[in-house]
């Protein structure tokens, strides 16, 4: 048998060092924590008390995570609810966490929060200095959602919502069901930091559900409309009934019903509104700035308690122009209130002019503040009605009642 080289001794020597070295790191649980020594931060409730920041933190108990009836056992997490609420306060967002941390007994771990409540009071003083800490320490999710709470955050978190394991969640999928994109921390410091355009976010408060007499009634939370900013500064909050046209403004509206009455008699046609693109058109001549919003909507008819016949072709015409109207009357007034009261660009009026114009922007910049009140504002909405659902005419309606007309 033929001896072996001495280049293929040094071969085999190399490559046994090699394997030797990648078993080094193997040995990998040197850094290892436990979960029953870690505390999964849900959410987060930011306040202001005075000169002090309160913060509240929603606490996952894995104990009480499994059936109905279990009685916790996740290393002393036993109790009725399946999360648990410790509050502090402190001169600074992370000076009231540390102290948070002196009062629970496991680490606190951020990497799995889904929402950040700002209290309506604190929003109105500016939230760049609480989103500091959020960037800086790379645990927090720049994912995490926010919302701004009327009144208390803390109340909000404390809520029942017993269709959802905890308040947090149920605040995350109220954020989706609400707007398309919802404002996590990144879209909203994003949109602090771009010229043309202001922050929005959606507002949410406490309420109780069923009738005063109802008894064992539960706190749910529920979705109160848009906080709008002016940079990082929270200037106003529009109601439900304006905030939906805003958002078809904004291409973020998730569930928008438009009701119509009828040429003649009572009741109300529900055109719902299931896609819509949005362009908006800047003229400049001087410091005269003109904006036309070009909107296409499509929608579906998803009820008539009415008598008139939509399923007449010139009728169905006259029912996409009356929901044309409404949005031009509508998200006009919401343009009104956002630009003369709130001095608020949700809509990236500034923007447009930035991608279409940006020389004129250069030049109008510094006075934008000023001229952004005036601008005149024009909405120009179309709507096509692709289905009318598998009743065309009005359901028990007799045919010499019916409208055609």
């Amino acid at each position: 048998m033929k001896p072996e080289s001495d280049t293929q001794q040094i071969r085999k020597a190399a490559v046994l060092c090699c394997l030797l070295l990648c078993s080094v790191l193997l040995g990998g649980c040197w850094d290892r924590r436990e979960v029953n020594d870690v505390a999964f931060v849900m959410g987060t409730g930011l306040d202001k008390e005075g000169d002090q920041y309160r913060v509240t933190m929603q606490i996952a108990l894995p104990g009480q995570l499994g059936s109905s009836g279990s009685t916790g056992g996740g290393g002393g997490t036993s109790g009725t609810k399946s999360y648990y609420l410790e509050s502090k306060t402190g001169p600074s967002f992370r000076g009231a966490s540390t102290e948070e941390q002196r009062a629970v007994s496991r680490t606190l771990n951020y990497s799995h929060r889904r929402v950040l409540l700002f209290g309506e009071t604190l929003a109105r003083e500016g939230i760049n200095k609480m989103m500091d800490v959020l960037a800086r320490i790379p645990q927090n999710r720049l994912s995490s959602l926010v919302v701004i709470t009327k009144g208390s955050a803390m109340e909000v978190l404390q809520a029942d919502a017993p269709i959802e394991q905890y308040p947090a969640e149920m605040v995350r999928e109220l954020n989706y069901s609400y707007m398309k994109k919802p404002r996590s921390v990144k879209l909203l410091i994003n949109s602090v930091l771009l010229d043309g355009i202001d922050p929005v976010v959606p507002v949410m408060s406490l309420v109780k559900n069923g009738p005063s007499n109802l008894k064992d009634k539960k706190t749910n939370i529920q979705v109160d409309g848009l906080a709008v900013f002016r940079k990082d500064r929270l200037t106003g909050i529009i109601d439900n009934h304006l905030s939906r046209f805003l958002l078809l403004g904004m291409e973020q509206a998730k569930e928008t019903e438009i009701f119509i009455h009828p040429p003649k008699g009572r009741g109300y046609i529900s055109v719902h509104l299931i896609e819509n693109n949005v362009h908006i058109k800047p003229y400049i001549r001087g410091n005269d700035i003109r904006m036309t919003v070009h909107m296409n909507c499509n929608g579906n008819v998803k009820e008539n308690e009415t008598d008139f016949d939509i399923s007449n072709e010139e009728n169905l015409k006259w029912l996409e122009q009356q929901t044309a109207e409404e949005i031009k009357r509508e998200l006009g007034e919401g343009v009104k209130v956002i630009q003369q009261k709130y001095h608020s660009d949700v809509l990236g009026l500034g923007r447009a002019i930035i991608t279409s114009h940006p020389d004129e922007w250069e030049r109008i910049k510094p006075q934008w503040d000023q001229l952004y009140p005036k601008v005149e504002v024009t909405i120009d909405p179309v709507v096509h009605i692709e289905n009318i659902g598998a009743v065309t005419k009005p359901f028990g309606v007799k045919k010499e009642q019916i409208q055609n007309e």
